[in-house]
């Protein structure tokens, strides 16, 4: 049997089951019972519990300022659901998510160095002393929290914990016995009713199990804190209802339950990964809320006036969720809705609540609209009549529910067995959307008007249609948004080639496509997820390509096209090898660049010659005008050399400079001692005009010396490299000087 381990979520979740019948017991039953004790020791499992996943979000956040802000939004949620529930109980203290707040804000300031000692001991004091004003656990949760974090190992932080919550008892039973005599807090507690704090310890026995792993991607890390405000609700409404209700009561709150049904699955969809369907299906449930808000007020109005109001809110709101109702079929079945449909949709939309608006003065949307008090036990909205624009409101709800029937035959001919399974729950939303309608010929509802509590149903659909296939939209908004802001070009397609993602720089790159289009019919793209092609050339940028398969939760979704821009590495690259094969100075070849050449040629046995050429009395040059006016006569040399080849000698004579006032030629193929003799004159020749057409007439000239190197070379045995030829060209060259400068000479082997 297996050692017995839990991760983040089942501790989370196991802390959340402990505070709801902790908080069950506060609110039904009596808190000295057994079981009401059984349940509080029970309930003190999630203070530490959630403690200890402080620190350990401290150690592993991000970003500190968003965990601060995320919890101090959730502390302020839930401040009316936590007083709604416990009424004058607790006064002014303040709920748990404030006291692990406060905890946090502590440990930030304690590790923030930047800050003297000093100025952190006094933030930390302010903290505890907040703690010990309003925090609903007295100081504890701060205490718990540093020696959670600030302990080396698990055994030693549950010694401590222990340790603390003894004294932590300790403290409170003397603070009891000293308020029994002295009366100074209104809690008027006795030692037994506090013995159960102690059952804080119990939390160490789950954590000892804790193996670091985070669990279940299903359950949010903001699950706890949405839940907290949430559960404190539902409980206050149960304790409402157990207040005594009539059948009028029973009915109004089942749409107050649906319209906190409605709003808990916003909560929870917006917890969500982020993406264009989860902003879809929040569109959708904020206006499904809205409906049956506008319910809830019909039904609660006494006069014409508000049913009317009423009214109008419920006609706006539904418009919207037909509005919606697109947009979610577009997301989620990742099909092209065509422009002119939210067009059509938004038209729609304004002429009803127009005709709406106005139905007093023209009787197009109701002929009239009354109270009947007398039709049961609470007064119901009577319609005088229908107008045309009812009837017209009625078809085109008819029509865009055929519409997303046909989207939706279409989408599971043409989908995966995944995507058909989300079209299954779609089609469960949108038949739980007209039950409603379809059961009222029924009267099994006395005449009584229930599509309100029909919403929670299509919501719940809707949204396990995203929850549960979510890898099928697995481009996130923030990464699509980052994305947008580099160089990098990114597309995502399904298995069946459309287009789900796709950045501004894919554009640039490949021109206009959209969403949703069928992604292989540019044929570039085409041949790069068919893995034809990993570089390409457009409009003078060096793009690689490389395709990865798009994996969420062990399905294969799509695929992602990453594109990069190699431009400028190849530049950076061109620029690099470029550093290291030419001199700065003459943008010629360098030694290194000729040395390589040479081994070339002598493993593939070429032929030709080799020149070293030679400014003369160059040091006197240096001497009596100076390095600039050197540099100046090496650059014209330079240029004399590059500018003496014919465009088809390019590729055969290949000039260097070795340093200093040395350069050498490759003359790759020529042998003929003539030819080779005639292009040292057209250097000499050319050197000359070139110094005097810069103005340095007789500044210096140019003597050259040459090493022919032929079959019978090779053919000898004899060695061909570069410090061979050197030394034999500068031998000729040193008789070129000795024969009065400014010509050339061979060596004579």
């Amino acid at each position: 049997m297996g050692k017995l381990e839990l991760n983040r979520t089942q501790l989370k979740l196991l802390a959340v089951v402990a505070m709801v019948v902790d908080h069950t017991a506060w609110g039904f039953v009596d808190f000295m019972s057994p079981l009401g004790q059984a349940m509080h020791i029970f309930g003190r499992l999630t203070l530490p519990i959630m403690c200890f996943f402080i620190a350990e979000g401290y150690r592993h956040t991000s970003d500190l300022r968003r965990y601060i802000e995320r919890m101090a939004s959730f502390a302020v949620i839930s401040v009316v659901p936590f007083y709604v529930f416990f009424h004058e109980e607790y006064y002014y203290r303040q709920n748990i998510i404030f006291d692990l707040l406060l905890a946090l804000l502590a440990l930030a300031a304690l590790e923030y160095d930047k800050w003297h000692i000093a100025i952190r001991a006094c933030i930390v004091g302010a903290l505890v002393l907040v703690s010990l004003l309003i925090g609903g656990w007295v100081v504890m949760p701060i205490i718990y929290v540093l020696i959670f974090y600030y302990s080396p190992n698990f055994k030693v932080a549950a010694k401590r914990f222990a340790l603390a919550t003894v004294v932590m008892e300790v403290v409170l039973i003397i603070m009891i016995l000293m308020n029994q005599k002295y009366h100074f807090s209104v809690y008027e507690w006795t030692v037994q009713e506090r013995l159960y704090l102690l059952g804080f310890v119990l939390a160490l026995i789950p954590l000892h199990f804790y193996n670091g792993q985070k669990g279940s991607s299903r359950v949010s890390n903001h699950f706890f804190y949405a839940f907290y405000p949430f559960h404190f609700a539902v409980l206050a409404y149960i304790k409402y209802l157990m207040q005594g209700i009539n059948w009028q009561e029973i009915y109004i709150h089942a749409h107050v339950v649906s319209l906190l049904i409605g709003v808990g699955l916003l909560i929870y969809v917006l917890m969500q990964r982020a993406s264009r369907a989860q902003v879809s299906v929040s569109f959708f449930l904020t206006w499904g809320i809205l409906y049956v808000f506008g319910f809830l007020l019909e039904i609660t109005s006494n006069e014409v006036a508000g049913v009317y109001t009423a009214t109008k809110v419920q006609y706006f709101a539904l418009s919207m969720v037909f509005f919606a109702m697109t947009y979610c079929n577009q997301e989620l079945c990742h099909v092209k809705m065509p422009q002119i449909l939210y067009v059509i949709q938004g038209v729609v939309t304004v002429v009803t609540m127009y005709f709406l608006f106005t139905y007093e003065e023209n009787g197009l949307f109701y002929k009239g609209i009354s109270i009947n008090k007398n039709a049961g036990p609470f007064p119901r909205m009577e319609i005088e009549g229908y107008g045309p624009a009812f009837y017209g409101f009625l078809i085109y709800a008819a029509i865009i529910c055929l519409i997303h029937i046909c989207i939706g035959i279409r989408t599971a001919l043409r989908g995966t067995t995944t995507q058909k399974s989300r079209l299954r729950l779609l089609s469960y939303a949108m038949i739980s959307m007209w039950a409603a309608y379809l059961i009222k010929p029924l009267n099994i509802t006395n005449g009584y008007e229930i599509p309100a509590l029909f919403i929670p149903f299509t919501a719940l659909f809707i949204s396990t249609a995203l929850v549960r296939y979510n890898y099928l939209d697995s481009v996130t908004v923030n990464f699509g948004s980052a994305l947008n802001r580099g160089q990098t070009g990114v597309l995502v397609i399904d298995r069946n080639h459309k287009v789900l993602y796709h950045n501004e720089s894919m554009h640039e790159i490949f021109g206009d496509f959209k969403k949703f289009d069928d992604a292989f019919k540019i044929p570039d793209i085409e041949r790069a997820f068919s893995k034809k092609i990993s570089t390409i050339e457009l409009k003078g940028f060096t793009y690689e390509m490389k395709v990865e398969p798009v994996l969420d939760q062990g399905h294969h979704t799509g695929d992602i096209l990453w594109v990069f821009d190699l431009t400028k590495h190849y530049q950076d690259y061109d620029r690099m090898v470029e550093t290291s094969t030419h001199d700065h100075l003459t943008d010629l070849y360098n030694r290194r660049w000729m040395e390589e050449k040479l081994e070339e040629v002598a493993k593939k046995q070429e032929c030709g010659a080799f020149y070293m050429l030679d400014l003369d009395r160059f040091k006197q040059v240096n001497d009596t005008y100076g390095h600039q006016v050197g540099d100046m006569a090496l650059i014209l040399l330079a240029k004399c050399m590059k500018s003496a080849r014919t465009k088809a000698q390019e590729n055969i004579i290949f000039p260097a400079r070795l340093g200093g006032d040395e350069f050498c030629i490759y003359y790759r193929g020529e042998k003929n001692p003539i030819a080779l003799g005639e292009y040292a004159k057209k250097l000499i020749h050319e050197y000359d005009l070139e110094l005097v057409r810069n103005g340095y007439p007789n500044l210096t000239s140019l003597s050259i010396g040459i090493s022919i190197f032929d079959e019978k070379t090779y053919e000898k045995g004899e060695k061909v490299d570069f410090s061979v030829l050197y030394k034999q060209a500068d031998q000729a060259l040193y008789q070129a000087k000795e024969a009065g400068r400014k010509t050339y000479r061979f060596f004579a082997n």
